[in-house]
């Protein structure tokens, strides 16, 4: 890669990490062209050359997003240094912390309003990460923290439900969100009595 191919990248990543910036804290609907390129430092005509539109650079921001997550999530699902408790409980606060950032229109946005947004992110779970949460859940079963007879067409069940329900219920992106979904995150891996310490093996001494 040159020098102009580099600054071009540097450029294409600036105006991704601006938009999603943006995008996460106002909306989609109340963030313009002009503020993002006011953020990233660089010209309104640059984003539409290296992006094309606002629904094209809000493809390529999500994208961007959900893939950096899928690496933060591999280098936790790798780490022989972290057991499954451990990993767990990285995973909740991860999404946690990242979901008390996001303006819900935005959530709404991409899980409603944006056909190939939703298709690609369809693509995205059953390629990239499924595949990498049951290498965790198996994890989990080697180390005796879930159960052995919890079948991967159960889990898969319990996701597509999750899933479905964001598409469908509009009134579940009000200011509720970020607990709602730890609460979910928490009843998928400790059960509905909601005590983990009740359900996982404690530490070995």
């Amino acid at each position: 890669m040159n020098g102009f191919e580099r600054r071009k990248e540097r450029k294409k990543q600036n105006i991704l990490n601006a938009s999603l910036k943006l995008f996460s804290e106002y909306g989609v609907q109340k963030v313009s062209i002009q503020e993002i390129a006011k953020k990233a430092q660089v010209s309104q005509v640059t984003i539409y050359n290296y992006f094309g539109g606002k629904d094209e650079l809000l493809f390529e921001t999500v994208k961007k997003f959900i893939y950096e997550r899928l690496d933060r999530f591999r280098d936790v699902v790798d780490n022989d240094n972290m057991d499954f408790k451990k990993k767990i409980q990285f995973v909740i606060q991860d999404k946690k912390e990242n979901i008390l950032h996001m303006d819900p229109g935005f959530l709404q946005t991409v899980m409603r309003d944006q056909p190939e947004l939703q298709e690609m992110i369809q693509t995205f779970t059953e390629r990239d990460a499924v595949p990498l949460l049951m290498e965790l859940v198996e994890q989990g079963k080697t180390q005796g923290y879930v159960h052995p007879d919890i079948s991967f067409r159960s889990i898969m069940f319990y996701i597509e439900m999750y899933y479905q329900a964001m598409r469908s219920k509009e009134d579940l992106f009000d200011h509720s969100l970020p607990e709602l979904s730890e609460e979910i995150t928490h009843m998928f891996f400790y059960g509905l009595m909601g005590n983990q310490d009740e359900h996982l093996h404690e530490d070995k001494e």
